[in-house]
């Protein structure tokens, strides 16, 4: 019987073993995935980041089309544009999440965020093309149509605003893609678990 009672222990303390070393395994496992998506938020706010870069560029660079012949209220509304872009940009990035939070409502707060930042494109492309057209009826109400400056001076900034729109398009893209991929990752990692 004695046999029997030590042969229990054993197998006890060798399942608590074997138990304590699966919790460590979980915990290192746990750690690794977080850390992995800790990395991807981090890759996300640097390329949210560079809508900052657009909005400063276009508010510094709203004085050139003073110098150019266009109005002082063009330039005005072109800040205020630029800024209310600005805003509308952190108030999207908001919904990117901090580590502290748990995965599913890091997961949550990655999926909020994609639909803000894909809807978004509907509000962006209507502004642009009012501020476009603002932009050239003011420029022809300065500049006669049919001067070589005029042709210019609208070829340069159409060329400008598809350079703009190709480059949004494809920062737009490449988030929404590190969004989908970081979903992803903590999807598989629940499923894991």
């Amino acid at each position: 019987m004695e046999t029997t009672d030590n042969s229990l222990k054993e197998m006890q303390q060798q399942m608590q073993l074997l138990k304590n070393k699966l919790d460590k395994q979980t915990i290192v496992n746990e750690q690794m995935m977080r850390k992995a998506v800790s990395k991807g938020i981090n890759t996300l706010r640097t390329k949210t980041r560079a809508i900052y870069l657009f909005g400063l560029a276009a508010i510094f660079g709203a004085p050139s089309f003073y110098n150019l012949g266009c109005s002082i209220a063009f330039v005005i509304f072109s800040v205020v544009i630029a800024l209310l872009g600005m805003a509308a940009a952190a108030y999207k990035n908001r919904n990117i999440p901090d580590m502290e939070d748990d995965l599913l409502t890091v997961a949550n707060k990655l999926a909020r965020f994609k639909t803000v930042s894909a809807d978004w494109i509907k509000i962006g492309m209507p502004i642009l093309l009012v501020w476009f057209g603002v932009l050239l009826f003011d420029m022809h109400n300065r500049i006669s149509p049919d001067s070589v400056e005029f042709r210019a001076l609208t070829s340069a900034i159409v060329l400008g605003v598809i350079v703009g729109v190709v480059l949004g398009l494809k920062i737009r893209r490449s988030i929404l893609t590190s969004v989908d991929d970081l979903i992803d990752q903590i999807n598989d990692l629940q499923d894991q678990h």
